[in-house]
C-alpha cells in the first residue's frame, strides 16, 4: 500500500482519537484508536523507508528490527516473571501476584507459537500447527488489548484534576486489621491534596470514604479512612462513610446513593474519584457506565507492585467489557483455526 495513504490515515486516526479523548476520556475504545493510529504511522514510515533504501540496507534493517523486537519481548517476559516472583516473596502467593508470572510466560511462548504457526511441511505435526495457530491468535488479541489499555491508562492518568467537584470519593483497598495500609494511605493523601485545593478556593466538597469490612479486618475501610482524614485536619461533618461495598462497582454505586441522600443531584453533580494510578482507567470506565460526570485521580503506587496490580485491572476489564469484540474475534479465530487444521491435514 502507498505509504502516503498509511501516514495520512494514521495521522487522521490520531487526530480523531485525540478529539474523542478530549470530549470523553473514559471511553475504553479510544485506546484502540490510538493504537491503530500509531501502527499506521509506523507501518507507513517503514514502507516509505523500504522504497528508498538499498536492498542490502533494507535486509540489514529488517534483521535488526526483528532482533530488537524479539529481544524486547524476551526482556519484557523475563522482567514480568521476575517481578511476579519478587512480589510473591513480599506479598505471598495470590492470584494477583501470580499474574505477572503468567503474563511473562505468555510473552515468552508467543514468538515460538507464531514461528510454528507460520511454518509448513511434514516436520510440523498437524496438531502442533493447530495449537500454535490458536496460541498465536489468542496472544496477539490479548497483547493488542493490553497495549491499547495501557496506553490509554497512561494518557488518562496525566489529565489535570477537575476543579469544583461536589464530592470527592476515595475508594478503599483493604486494611491491615484496623490500620490503613501504605497503598490506601497514598490514596488518602491524594484525596487530601484535592480537598485542600478546593477548600483553599473557597469551596467545600464532601469527602466520601468508601469500603466495607473484610473478614480479616477489625473495622470497615470507610471508618479507618475517615479516622485518617480527621487526624489530618478534615472535619467530621465533611466526611460521608460508605461501609457496605466489596468491590469497585459497589464502591461507586453505594457512594452515589449516599450522595443522593445528602441532596446532591447525581445527574448534574461533578465528582472526583480517587484511587491508585493503576486503577484509574477501569474506575473511570465504571463511572461512565453509571452515567455520572466524574474525573478519576490516581495516587502513586510502589513501583514493584504496579505490574501485578495493573495486569489484574486489565484482566478485570477483559471480563467486564468488550463482550461483543470477544464474540466476534472468537468466531473469526475459530474459522481461522478450522481452516489451518484443514490445510494441515490435507498437506499430510
Amino acid at each position: 500500500m502507498d505509504p502516503v495513504v498509511l501516514l495520512v490515515a494514521g495521522w487522521a486516526t490520531a487526530v480523531f482519537g485525540a478529539v474523542r479523548m478530549r470530549r470523553e476520556p473514559r471511553r475504553l475504545s479510544t485506546g484502540f484508536l490510538l493504537l491503530v493510529a500509531l501502527s499506521l504511522v509506523l507501518v507507513g514510515a517503514a514502507t516509505a523507508a523500504a522504497r528508498v533504501a538499498a536492498p542490502a540496507v533494507l535486509d540489514t534493517a529488517s534483521l535488526l528490527v526483528t532482533a530488537l523486537f524479539l529481544l524486547a519481548v524476551l526482556a519484557t517476559g523475563l522482567g514480568l516473571a521476575g517481578n511476579g516472583i519478587a512480589v510473591m516473596l513480599r506479598e505471598g502467593v495470590r492470584p494477583i501476584t501470580l499474574t505477572p508470572v503468567l503474563a511473562g510466560a505468555g510473552l515468552l511462548v508467543l514468538p515460538v507459537a507464531a514461528a510454528l504457526a507460520l511454518r509448513r511441511g511434514p516436520e510440523v505435526p498437524p496438531w502442533l500447527l493447530i495449537v500454535a495457530t490458536a496460541t498465536t491468535l489468542a496472544g496477539v488479541y490479548l497483547l493488542a488489548h493490553l497495549l491499547a489499555f495501557a496506553g490509554h491508562a497512561v494518557v488518562y492518568d496525566q489529565l489535570p484534576d477537575d476543579t469544583g467537584p461536589d464530592a470527592i470519593v476515595v475508594l478503599g483497598c483493604g486494611l491491615n486489621r484496623n490500620r490503613v495500609t501504605p497503598l490506601l494511605a497514598s490514596r488518602l493523601k491524594r484525596a487530601l491534596r484535592v480537598y485542600r485545593a478546593e477548600t483553599a478556593a473557597g469551596r467545600g466538597p464532601l469527602l466520601v470514604t468508601s469500603g466495607g469490612k473484610g473478614s480479616d479486618e477489625a473495622l470497615s475501610e470507610a471508618d479507618a479512612m475517615a479516622t485518617y482524614l480527621i487526624q489530618a485536619g478534615v472535619s467530621d461533618e465533611s466526611i460521608v462513610r460508605e461501609r457496605e461495598s466489596r468491590n469497585t462497582e459497589e464502591n461507586l454505586r453505594n457512594s452515589l446513593a449516599l450522595l443522593r441522600d445528602r441532596g446532591i443531584d447525581i445527574g448534574t453533580a461533578r465528582i472526583t474519584v480517587v484511587t491508585s494510578n493503576f486503577h484509574v482507567l477501569r474506575a473511570a470506565a465504571l463511572t461512565r457506565r453509571l452515567g455520572v460526570e466524574a474525573h478519576v485521580a490516581g495516587a502513586r503506587t510502589a513501583l514493584y507492585f504496579i505490574p501485578a496490580a495493573f495486569l489484574r485491572e486489565f484482566a478485570a476489564v477483559l471480563t467486564t467489557h468488550y463482550r461483543r469484540a470477544h464474540v466476534a474475534v472468537a468466531t473469526a479465530a475459530a474459522i481461522a483455526i478450522s481452516a489451518s487444521a484443514a490445510q494441515a491435514y490435507l498437506i499430510t
